[in-house]
């Protein structure tokens, strides 16, 4: 059984409280509990080493799962990325053709509506004409009020039947009557800028211009179908009168 001992000048003496008593500097063990200490403490570190390498092993196995699905997932992005770009360069490819049939079946559209309208050249005329240009009263309110306002209002006939659906016309003729550069065709008639929205809007709006009394501005167009003509028209008010019309721009 061990003792609690205090170790003195003459050698070691038991302590009465024991493993508690505040003198008590050393503990004597017999050798079998101190074979047994030796056992446990063997025991408690070959279980740590055990349970350190369980661990590793643990962690190990872990990081490899991990990896393997990392390059599994990175793989099937990779595919998938692939597919998608495929798709993409298939879907581009056959947007570029639907362009360029689109392009040639409008040029080809243009071409005869300009020999049936004897426009000439056929081939290089804008296939646009103006058919109307005159005053018009435009009615509008100002908070309260209402107001009129004389302005222009000019129809443009376009090279595009009413075989053209709606929504295709609308949107030719839109690319093609609000061309911005100096060769475009509402420059060619003296329309100086264009403004897409109403005119009083337009008056309010001095951030866009501050004086716009010295322009000839062009404002939101609309679009309708001549049933008698045949042929989808742009109408739209303007400040002033129109320019000298070129003569490859009056109707036949």
């Amino acid at each position: 059984m061990s003792e609690f001992v205090k170790k003195t000048i003459a050698g070691y003496r038991a302590v009465k409280g024991g493993h508690s008593d505040p003198e008590c500097t050393h503990v004597i063990l017999t050798r079998e509990e101190y074979d047994e200490l030796l056992q446990e403490i063997s025991f408690a570190e070959q279980t740590a080493r055990i349970t350190k390498e369980d661990a590793e092993k643990t962690v190990s196995a872990v990081k490899r799962e991990a990896n393997r699905q990392i390059q599994e997932n990175y793989q099937k992005t990779a595919q998938t990325i692939e597919e998608w770009r495929e798709a993409l360069e298939e879907e581009q490819e056959e947007s570029a053709y639907q362009r360029s049939l689109n392009e040639n079946l409008l040029r080809i559209a243009k071409e005869r509506a300009n020999a049936d309208r004897k426009l000439k050249p056929k081939k290089e005329h804008t296939g646009y004409v103006v058919a109307f240009s005159g005053e018009k009263e435009y009615h509008y309110r100002e908070g309260r009020k209402s107001r009129r306002k004389l302005l222009w209002e000019t129809v443009i006939q376009s090279p595009y039947t009413m075989d053209c659906p709606e929504q295709m016309a609308r949107k030719q003729i839109s690319e093609e009557l609000l061309q911005s550069d100096e060769d475009g065709l509402i420059k060619k008639i003296g329309i100086d800028a264009f403004y897409g929205g109403r005119y009083e809007a337009m008056m309010e709006d001095r951030g866009w211009c501050a004086e716009p009394e010295r322009y000839n501005i062009m404002l939101k167009p609309t679009f309708r179908a001549n049933f008698r003509s045949g042929y989808w028209e742009a109408a739209f008010f303007h400040t002033k009168p129109l320019g000298i019309v070129p003569w490859d721009m009056r109707v036949r």
